[in-house]
């Protein structure tokens, strides 16, 4: 099960984004849009979506202000492919440091008549926040080097809604040659 929930941290960025690509395509016949149909729902733009899903979600009778509106489905779309692709790892690392601590840890602390919810909060989380605070970190770290994934499951359609600051600065770079930029 570690290698299944790990699996999607090895696959290369660019075919699995690809494949979601495929998966979230704004047709009718895609494989998503297939189950929200199954459900009931009316078949979604997806990745060529560029309306914010809290304004989706109350209709056009009400009219947010953009803050408010939310991220735009695309986004949606992409933070959910971030997500899939980091679980594993996340899942493998905190089973390492679950497993560095030690039981009798938890055996004492049953005979000194502590339940489930102190032994987590007072042994399980303090021996976990390295484990926590080097997870944030690098999640952050990977959030500003986010590059590979969002330029290959962005669409013009979106109008800009799923450009992070790295598709940003190399846009400027590459298509509109501003280099000093």
């Amino acid at each position: 099960f570690r290698m299944m929930y790990f699996l999607p941290y090895i696959t290369p960025a660019v075919g699995a984004a690809a494949s979601f690509r495929i998966l979230f395509s704004g047709r009718v016949d895609a494989p998503i849009n297939r189950i929200v149909t199954a459900l009931g729902f009316e078949p979604l733009a997806w990745l060529n979506e560029p309306m914010g899903i809290f304004q989706m979600m109350v209709g056009s009778s009400i009219d947010l202000p953009t803050w408010a509106a939310g991220p735009s489905l695309s986004l949606i779309v992409i933070i959910i492919f971030g997500v899939w692709t980091f679980i594993g790892f996340d899942t493998v690392i905190f089973l390492a440091g679950l497993g560095a601590i030690p039981s009798e840890l938890y055996e004492a602390a049953s005979i000194d008549g502590g339940g489930r919810w102190s032994q987590f909060r007072h042994i399980t989380l303090p021996l976990l926040s390295p484990t926590i605070y080097f997870l944030t970190l690098y999640a952050v770290i990977g959030t500003f080097k986010a590059f590979t994934h969002i330029y290959v499951l962005r669409t013009s359609a979106a109008l800009g809604t799923a450009d992070t600051a790295s598709v940003v600065i190399f846009d400027a770079m590459k298509r509109d040659t501003r280099y000093g930029y």
